[in-house]
């Protein structure tokens, strides 16, 4: 994977993607002992985004939706996501949703196979940084049906 700078360091050597290099849907598992968690990211190409967040660990479960709008600037690599809406459910529980207008900015490098972006990962000004693995359209229409 390429080092990218942080989305306040801009440089003209770094590799360049484009923003439908990030279109489609992205995830991320975690399985350890008795705690599992997936978490997707669906990109769309209107500019909207949703993301999940499912944790199932021992007797407790927790879901995680939040809605949003995205834009990259691929001259700057910067990704940069406004979170309208988050709900929360856990377990039975009837879900408590917040509107926190939260701005997410992050610097973008991706793995590619040949031509496709089968990879991607946001690096946060902070250093915090998220992998994801390319989903597919099978996965795209799962995510839609339980909605």
């Amino acid at each position: 994977m390429a080092s990218q700078p942080s989305p306040s360091e801009p440089n003209s050597a770094a590799v360049r993607y484009e923003k439908e290099d990030l279109y489609g849907v992205w995830y991320s598992t975690l399985d350890e002992g008795d705690s599992r968690a997936m978490m997707l990211l669906v990109l769309k190409d209107d500019g909207t985004a949703t993301d999940y967040l499912v944790i199932n660990a021992q007797n407790h479960s927790q879901r995680i939706v939040q809605q949003s709008t995205w834009s990259y600037d691929p001259e700057r690599n910067l990704f940069e996501q406004i979170v309208n809406d988050v709900s929360v459910t856990s377990d039975n529980s009837p879900a408590v949703i917040s509107h926190p207008q939260e701005v997410i900015r992050a610097s973008v490098s991706a793995v590619k196979l040949g031509d496709e972006v089968i990879g991607i990962k946001f690096k946060k000004d902070d250093g915090e940084t998220i992998g994801y693995r390319k989903g597919s359209q099978k996965l795209l229409d799962v995510i839609a049906r339980r909605q």
